[in-house]
């Protein structure tokens, strides 16, 4: 399974499938963003549409995000499995696994409980907590591990992309924090450039991500021609490798 479809539907197809939701708003939709205004402050237009509503309320965007979602979905599951892989077991590895694993579910679980769903704007908040937790999460495990094993040091692509990553590593963080801080900002003190300042992190947050895995899972591509998944059929309650099967022996 090559490296290729990993690195396109993985991280750049779901970055891709957001921004045109948003531009679609944008373009065709300018009378429902004219009706928009801050929760908190209904007097106060915005002239740009945050990412929750874009995706997750507003029709057909809403719909055409969630059949992004389900062709991003199993890329992610494939990303869990593979990704980890390429270092030797350990704390490390399973870390990683784990936290891939709880980016997508964060990632599902924001998409389908938005902020007009029946559990609230506070559960659809706390889902993109898990999600953002979990993102940082995987950039640190990665940067970190490619320095602990030396492998930044043995490639100077690899070097300079590591380079590249903690900056994308840092601005993503930055940018979240500009989240969290200006979106309560704006309703508390009803500031449509505070609202404006938000709805600009929240897009940068999107390309952040896939920017990051895209710089890793090419890393991997030049190193790896893909990843191999073997069936393996049983016969009378024993595991039969297909080669094995070939020279009709099995293993006792």
């Amino acid at each position: 399974m090559g490296a290729m479809y990993d690195n396109m539907q993985g991280c750049r197809f779901a970055a891709l499938a957001c921004y045109l939701c948003i531009g679609s708003t944008l373009i065709l939709q300018r009378d429902v963003i004219s009706n928009y205004s801050l929760s908190e402050c209904p007097h106060i237009k915005s002239s740009l549409p945050p990412i929750s509503y874009s995706i997750g309320v507003w029709e057909p965007q809403k719909l055409a995000w969630l059949f992004a979602l389900m062709l991003h979905l199993p890329a992610r599951i494939i990303l869990s499995m593979c990704v980890p892989d390429v270092y030797q077991p350990g704390l490390g590895k399973w870390i990683m696994q784990a936290a891939i694993t709880l980016e997508a579910l964060g990632l599902c679980c924001v998409s389908i409980f938005c902020v007009d769903s029946i559990i609230g704007f506070h559960a659809h908040a706390a889902f993109f907590g898990i999600w953002w937790g979990a993102a940082m999460w995987s950039m640190g495990i990665i940067i970190h591990l490619q320095r602990l094993i030396g492998q930044k040091d043995n490639d100077p692509h690899i070097h300079r992309m590591w380079w590249v990553k903690i900056g994308i590593m840092t601005a993503f963080f930055f940018v979240s924090v500009g989240v969290s801080i200006f979106y309560p900002l704006s309703q508390l003190h009803c500031s449509i450039a505070a609202f404006t300042i938000f709805c600009l992190c929240e897009y940068s947050v999107v390309g952040l991500n896939a920017a990051f895995w895209g710089c890793y899972l090419t890393e991997i591509g030049r190193e790896y021609e893909g990843f191999q998944v073997t069936a393996m059929r049983s016969r009378k309650g024993t595991i039969v490798h297909p080669e094995m099967e070939k020279g009709n022996h099995c293993p006792p």
